[in-house]
């Protein structure tokens, strides 16, 4: 169980990414992405899905158009490994078999901004207005 409970009228999810890091990382916040996007009362509620991409004030941190691009590849791989393996269940996956996620083909919307949450150069104005907007 993912520990999801969208039982209760969600209506947003956001997830944090570690732009600092996702190179190393990328693989695993593929999988926790997957898992989110995959959760059914998440695609029931078809709520929107943001990815923060955080620490974008460090040197070696990815862009959030660059994390989108980079997580729409990884997404397309684990769909199909996932596809394979599961055979008739259709719920976990996020396309069907053969084809290349894409954010804006999903049931839920997927954005992402960026943000600097340490030190002097605190800046989360982007995910304030996302929460504003929903």
């Amino acid at each position: 169980s993912s520990g999801i409970n969208a039982e209760y009228g969600v209506r947003g999810v956001v997830v944090v990414v570690d732009s600092a890091e996702f190179v190393d990382k990328k693989r695993e916040t593929c999988e926790a992405l997957y898992e989110v996007l995959v959760h059914e009362g998440i695609q029931r509620s078809q709520c929107p899905v943001l990815l923060l991409c955080n620490k974008q004030d460090y040197e070696m941190a990815r862009g959030p158009a660059a994390v989108m691009a980079t997580l729409e590849t990884e997404l397309t791989v684990l769909n199909e490994t996932s596809s394979n393996s599961l055979s008739d269940d259709t719920q976990r996956s996020l396309q069907p078999p053969g084809t290349t996620v894409k954010f804006d083909k999903l049931s839920n919307p997927v954005t992402a901004v960026g943000s600097t949450s340490v030190g002097s150069e605190v800046d989360i104005s982007a995910l304030k207005k996302w929460i504003a907007e929903l």
